[in-house]
C-alpha cells in the first residue's frame, strides 16, 4: 500500500507556477482565434506557436502542476517533458531573434529567459526529490 507524501512547499510553488503559466498558454492562444488569428494569421507571426500552445503547452503543463500539488509519479514525468518544451521553444525563439527576425525587446526576451529557469528548476530541483514521488 501507497502512502501519499507531503508536498514540500518549493514543489507546491512550481506546480502552481505551471498551473498559471499552462492556463496562460491555452487562453492566449483562445484569445488568438476569437481575433480571428487562427484562420487568417498575420504574416509575421508563425502559425505553429499558438497552435503548440494550446493543444501541447496548455495541457501538459496544467497535468504537470496538478501531478506535482499530490506528488505523482506521473507529475514528475510530465514535469520533465514540460521542461523540454520550455527550453527548446525558448531556444527557438532567442535564435530567431538573433538572426534579426524577431524584434530584441525585453518582452520578446525576459518571457523566454524565464522559461529557461523554470525549465532549469524543474529538471535540477525535482531530480534530487525524484524518489518522493508516489502512485504510477
Amino acid at each position: 500500500m501507497e502512502t501519499k507524501s507531503k508536498t514540500p512547499a518549493p514543489v507546491k510553488i512550481i506546480a502552481v507556477l505551471l498551473i498559471i503559466l499552462g492556463l496562460f498558454a491555452g487562453f492566449g492562444s483562445l484569445i488568438l482565434w476569437g481575433q480571428g488569428f487562427l484562420f487568417n494569421f498575420p504574416g509575421d507571426v508563425k502559425l505553429a506557436t499558438p497552435i503548440a500552445d494550446f493543444f501541447i503547452n496548455f495541457p501538459i503543463s496544467v497535468i504537470a502542476g496538478i501531478g506535482l500539488l499530490g506528488m505523482r509519479k506521473y507529475g514528475y514525468a510530465t514535469s520533465q517533458f514540460v521542461a523540454g518544451i520550455y527550453i527548446y521553444a525558448s531556444v527557438l525563439i532567442f535564435v530567431d531573434m538573433f538572426q534579426g527576425e524577431l524584434p530584441s525587446s525585453p518582452e520578446i526576451w525576459a518571457p523566454q529567459a524565464l522559461a529557461v529557469v523554470i525549465g532549469l528548476i524543474l529538471v535540477f530541483y525535482l531530480w534530487r526529490l525524484r524518489d518522493k514521488f508516489v502512485g504510477k
